[in-house]
């Protein structure tokens, strides 16, 4: 910062030497010749932000020609986005006070991100003059200073939702222990809980193995799946509690994946506060194409008596959302007496042409 401010001072030692005109002098070509040569952006503005004069190292970073004759608003030649914060600087130095800021100019390839110090130049009455403005190109840091706020901000989330991740794991194998004392003590059950818990985990690895889409011969890793095969993949934990309902449509290998974990995390808060934690909730999924979309009604019912949506939106919902917005899906969410009714919709193109909808099936 003081080395910034060094140089602006050099800068407006040549431009005014006596530092009381009110307009920069006329240079020699020598000095010009020095100011065109500083890869600093040297600028002259008026009072309102007009520019005045600037160097070539300017011109070619606001992409404005070097013998233009200026006369343009200052602010007008940067992004929208800077233009607040650089009309509070220009405020201040025009009130005779030092200001600096940092700003950014579009280039072909994106930004250019430069700090801007804007210094009074005040003539004999004591008024400001004009103001000189230096920008000094600070790209290369901003850049790496960005992409490692970007690198934590991602490794917070990871860990976030690593975190609620385990959470629902640990709340998910809770249920399906519970469901599974509840399946075996059925008049008609030949399994033991532990033998049905087994199943219901294997299962559950299912999932987890559509969720990592892994390369190989696993069969799950053909180039189209069937959706019904997916759904019944992921909801197969949960016994008979959950029903599909849909026609046979195809799926991208790259939409498993995205199917796998938006229907798991579905099932995981039915598990926690919907239906599915509840001995007698029960959830019913349909889907269908239509229109170049692929719509889902996941509908619970039996469950702990709903009145009206949460206060507060946790990670799991926030993640859900964000899985649905990423495959630029739709969601709505009603909160009916009887139970929670998800309608989403997706962009969908079939991979295979669809047959007649097939019948009610339970898991």
């Amino acid at each position: 910062m003081e080395n910034m401010e060094k140089a602006a001072e050099t800068y407006a030692k040549t431009l005014f030497p006596a530092l009381k005109t009110a307009s920069p002098i006329a240079l020699p070509d020598m000095q010009n010749a020095m100011l065109d040569a500083t890869p600093d952006c040297i600028k002259v503005l008026a009072l309102d932000g007009t520019l005045l004069m600037m160097n070539r190292a300017g011109c070619q970073a606001l992409n404005v020609p070097q013998h233009t004759g200026f006369g343009m608003p200052w602010l007008s030649l940067l992004p929208p986005e800077v233009h607040e914060e650089g009309e509070r600087a220009l405020k201040k130095a025009a009130r005779g006070e030092k200001a600096r800021f940092q700003g950014k100019s579009r280039v072909k390839d994106g930004f250019m991100y430069w700090d801007n110090i804007l210094i009074p130049q005040i003539a004999a009455s004591g008024n400001t003059a004009t103001i000189l403005c230096v920008s000094r190109d600070i790209t290369q840091t901003t850049t790496l200073r960005l992409k490692l706020e970007h690198a934590l901000e991602r490794e917070r989330m990871l860990t976030q939702e690593m975190h609620h991740r385990i959470g629902n794991l640990f709340a998910v194998v809770n249920g399906l222990v519970t469901l599974s004392e509840e399946e075996a003590s059925h008049p008609d059950a030949t399994e033991s809980a532990t033998h049905i818990l087994k199943r219901k985990l294997c299962a559950l690895a299912r999932v987890s193995s559509l969720a990592r889409h892994a390369k190989g011969d696993d069969p799950l890793q053909a180039e189209a799946m069937d959706l019904h095969g997916i759904l019944q993949a992921v909801l197969q934990p949960y016994g008979t509690r959950c029903a599909l309902h849909g026609a046979p449509i195809s799926v991208a290998k790259n939409e498993v994946t995205r199917f796998s974990l938006i229907f798991h995390e579905l099932a995981t808060n039915s598990m926690k506060y919907g239906a599915l934690s509840s001995c007698h909730g029960l959830v019913s999924l349909e889907w269908a194409q239509e229109d170049h979309h692929l719509r889902f009604k996941w509908k619970e019912t039996g469950g702990p008596p709903v009145s009206a949506p949460p206060h507060a939106v946790g990670f799991g919902s926030g993640l859900l959302g964000r899985l649905i917005s990423s495959a630029k899906g739709e969601v709505t969410k009603d909160w009916q007496p009887k139970g929670l009714i998800v309608t989403l919709c997706f962009p969908h193109q079939p991979t295979l042409p669809s047959a007649e909808r097939v019948s009610s099936e339970a898991l």
